[in-house]
């Protein structure tokens, strides 16, 4: 059996599982939980600092026209000559 204290080919050293719950937080998780932190935080940087703004401005080939003197203003309109009525 796995935990049979009777098999002579035991390790000595060996914990009992049993006995001391707990044991396997001693073991450490690695460097995979601190790297996959630092991945998301790089990620969510990046989005922030290229993320398109409202004052971008884009390239355009036609030129701005310009204007020298301002429009002309409309002639006023002149009422049609009106006569006397007859009778």
């Amino acid at each position: 059996m796995f935990d049979d204290p009777r098999d002579i080919n035991r390790d000595l050293n060996a914990r009992d599982p049993y006995q001391q719950p707990y044991s396997n937080l001693s073991d450490g998780s690695g460097w995979g939980a601190p790297i996959a932190l630092l991945a998301v935080v790089i990620i969510i940087g990046a989005l922030i600092a290229f993320a398109p703004t409202s004052n971008q401005q884009t390239a355009s080939n036609a030129p701005a026209a310009s204007r020298s003197a301002p429009a002309p203003a409309p002639s006023p309109m002149t009422p049609p000559p009106t006569t006397a009525p007859s009778r």
